[in-house]
C-alpha cells in the first residue's frame, strides 16, 4: 500500500470505530451509541479536585469517549488527485486494513471478495475530500490492485486477487513495523501530519494512532513500512528524527512488545485490564480474556501479582487457563479439561495491529499473544 492511505470512516449517519491504517487511521462504521446520561452538577469540592488534575486528564470527556478522538478529515483540502484517490481506496481493501476492519470485512465477505458499491466507499469521511465522483471512478480504473465494474453511477469495486490469510505474511508485517512515541496532544489534523512525517522515510502501509481505554491518543503510534529493510533503516537513523523539535522514542514494534511482555513476567508491570474487543478476519476477540481474569465481578485488580506467582509455579501451563476462568471466566466453575483447552489453542488466530485474520488458516499463537500487550 502507499503512503497516504488510511481511515475507513463510517457511512453517513453512522459512527466510526478506529482501526487505523496505512498512513492514517482506519475507521469502520458501527451503530451510533445512545446519548450519554446527563451529568449531575459538580459540587464546589468536586470542581476544586478537577482543577488539581493534569491538563491531559482534564481534557478527557468521560460522558462520551468518542469526543476524545480529535481526528477531523475536513481539515484537508478537496482534491481530485488520482494518486491520492487510488492510495486511499486501495488501502481500504489492503491486507493491512481489510482483516481488521469489521465493516469492510463483512461487506466484502473477506476471502469471498464480494464487490462493494463505490458510492459506499465514497461516503467514508476521509473519502469526501476526493471530488468529483467521476474523478474517483477514473482514478480507480487505472488501479493495478482493484477492479471497477458496473454501469455509470452504479460502479462497484473489489480486489483483483482475493485476500488470503497467511501466517508468514503476518510475521513479515510485524517485522516491517515500528513503535514511535512522543507526538504530544492530538488535533484534527494529527493523523495526516504524522502520515506525512513518515512518508519521508519510506513507503508506508499503515500508521496507527494508539489510544487508551477512553479513546484518547497516547502520543505513540505503530507504523508499518512496506518492507522490513525500510523499518530497520528508520530505526537506525542517526541522528534520530524529531517531531516538531521533540525527541522521539523509536524501536521495532516486536522489540517493544517483547519488552512489555518481559516486564509483566518479572512483575514490574501490571498486565493490562483492557476489555477492548479486537476484530480480526471475522472473529471478535479480547472481551472473554478481560472478563475471565476477574470472574463475574472483575476480580481484584491488585491481585495480579498473586496470579502471576501462581502462573509461574504452574509453569504458565494448564493451571493458568483455569485461573483465568474463575466462576465467570472461560473455564466455568471447574475449568475445562486439557482436551478442551487444547482445542481452544488450535482455534486461536494471529493478529497484528488491531487484529488480522481470515477464515481458513491454522493457529498462529505468537501474534495472538502480542495483541494483548499492544494495549499497554
Amino acid at each position: 500500500m502507499s503512503d497516504t492511505t488510511a481511515n475507513t470512516e463510517a457511512a453517513p449517519a453512522v459512527e466510526n470505530v478506529q482501526t487505523e491504517v496505512q498512513t492514517e487511521t482506519v475507521e469502520s462504521p458501527v451503530a451510533e451509541a445512545a446519548p450519554a446520561a446527563e451529568e449531575a452538577p459538580k459540587t464546589e469540592d468536586a470542581s476544586k479536585e478537577e482543577e488539581k488534575k493534569p491538563e491531559a486528564t482534564k481534557s478527557i470527556d468521560r460522558a462520551d469517549y468518542k469526543n476524545n478522538r480529535k481526528y477531523d478529515p475536513s481539515t484537508q483540502p478537496v482534491t481530485d488527485d488520482p494518486v491520492k484517490i487510488r492510495n486511499q481506496v486501495e488501502f481500504y481493501f489492503s491486507d493491512s486494513n481489510l482483516p481488521t476492519d469489521k465493516f469492510m470485512w463483512e461487506t466484502t465477505g473477506g476471502v469471498e471478495n464480494k464487490p462493494v458499491s463505490l458510492k459506499t466507499i465514497c461516503s467514508f469521511k476521509r473519502m469526501q475530500m476526493f471530488q468529483p465522483y467521476s474523478a474517483v471512478v477514473a482514478a480507480l480504473k487505472e488501479s493495478a490492485f482493484l477492479d471497477v465494474s458496473g454501469e455509470e453511477g452504479q460502479e462497484t469495486v473489489k480486489r483483483k486477487k482475493a485476500y488470503t490469510s497467511s501466517s508468514d505474511a503476518q510475521k513479515a508485517r510485524l517485522a516491517a513495523s515500528v513503535y514511535v512515541k512522543g507526538f504530544g496532544e492530538e488535533t484534527g489534523s494529527t493523523q495526516f501530519d504524522i502520515e506525512a512525517f513518515f512518508t519521508k522515510f519510506g513507503q508506508v502501509n499503515l500508521v496507527k494512532l494508539r489510544r487508551n481505554e477512553e479513546n484518547k491518543f497516547k502520543g505513540s503510534v505503530f507504523v508499518e513500512f512496506k518492507t522490513e529493510d525500510e523499518a530497520n533503516a528508520f530505526v537506525a537513523l542517526n541522528p534520530a528524527p524529531k517531531w516538531q523539535d521533540q525527541e522521539l522514542v523509536i524501536k521495532k514494534k516486536k522489540d517493544y512488545l517483547d519488552e512489555k511482555t518481559q516486564l509483566i513476567k518479572e512483575g514490574k508491570m501490571e498486565p493490562g485490564t483492557s476489555k477492548k474487543k479486537i476484530f480480526f478476519e471475522g472473529s471478535i476477540k479480547g472481551a472473554e480474556r478481560g472478563r475471565g481474569r476477574g470472574g463475574r465481578s472483575g476480580g481484584d485488580k491488585g491481585d495480579w501479582k498473586s496470579r502471576r506467582d501462581n502462573d509461574q509455579r504452574n509453569g504458565f501451563k494448564g493451571g493458568r487457563g483455569r485461573g483465568r476462568g474463575g466462576r465467570g471466566g472461560r473455564g466455568g466453575r471447574g475449568g475445562r479439561d486439557n482436551r478442551d483447552r487444547n482445542n481452544d489453542n488450535n482455534n486461536k488466530r494471529a493478529r497484528e495491529d488491531d487484529g488480522d485474520k481470515s477464515a481458513e488458516p491454522a493457529a498462529k499463537k505468537v501474534d495472538t499473544k502480542t495483541e494483548a500487550v499492544e494495549q499497554q
